[in-house]
């Protein structure tokens, strides 16, 4: 018996899913010390994370109006008005729909926090993370769910990655930073998640698009099929594609 199919016998790991249209995890951030916020910033970034990060809670207000973000990780004393007063006035318009949120303190029973996720400082950074990575419920950044072009796509692009990986999460943010100036109807995107493998058929779609490493960006259509390996980094190449495929970019 092949180990693919010993795999099924036993209740092994069914074909992993593509996940299309699925983008970095949208953080943001609100600290008011000024090096502290860069530093953790910066942290977040590394781990992979598409970071904003603010002073305030009216700053954050501000930033959850105007976009979508995944997870919210605000302290709980702010210059102004505090972390609570933040998650309950976001909560009550509506903007934390989506959004899960975690709130940093050194007081042992903040007031007002029941109910929300609270992490004591000092933190470890791992333990930070990793409750982040919970709080979102996926080790892959969340998706973004919009309606199918009412046309076919110009571009159809596939990004193999691995979830475990941190160049795999660089290569997520670069290609969505070099997409984001271009209509999202005019190109197609998938992800695809290998860390866990899959069955036969699974690898045999992986040996025709001929995936050796990941990440990998793999032009499907139009054709022919072109490969980028790698974090995307520079990103001349992967604008060199979209531009022979969309021509210029929107700025």
């Amino acid at each position: 018996m092949s180990d693919a199919a010993h795999e099924r016998a036993a209740g092994g790991p069914a074909r992993p899913q593509a996940m299309p249209d699925r983008l970095p995890t949208r953080l943001l951030y609100v600290e008011d010390d000024h090096d502290l916020r860069d530093m953790i910033a910066d942290t977040l970034i590394e781990a992979g994370f598409v970071v904003t990060a603010v002073p305030s809670a009216e700053a954050a207000m501000t930033s959850l109006r105007g976009a979508r973000f995944d997870i919210l990780v605000t302290d709980y004393h702010l210059l102004g008005e505090s972390g609570v007063w933040l998650l309950e006035s976001a909560t009550a318009a509506g903007l934390l729909e989506g959004t899960a949120a975690i709130m940093l303190t050194s007081v042992r029973r903040p007031p007002g926090a029941e109910g929300y996720t609270v992490l004591r400082k000092p933190v470890d950074i791992g333990t930070l993370l990793d409750t982040i990575s919970a709080a979102v419920g996926q080790t892959l950044p969340a998706a973004v769910v919009s309606p199918a072009p009412p046309r076919p796509a110009e571009l159809e692009l596939v990004l193999y990655v691995t979830s475990t990986s941190q160049e795999s999460h660089r290569a997520i943010r670069n290609l969505d930073r070099a997409l984001t100036p271009y209509d999202r109807a005019r190109y197609g995107l998938t992800i695809i998640d290998v860390a866990h493998g899959g069955d036969d058929d699974w690898y045999q779609a992986l040996e025709g698009d001929r995936i050796i490493v990941t990440p990998t960006l793999v032009k499907k259509a139009p054709g022919p099929k072109t490969w980028i390996v790698g974090t995307l980094t520079p990103i001349d190449a992967v604008a060199q594609m979209l531009h022979s495929a969309l021509g210029d970019a929107v700025r």
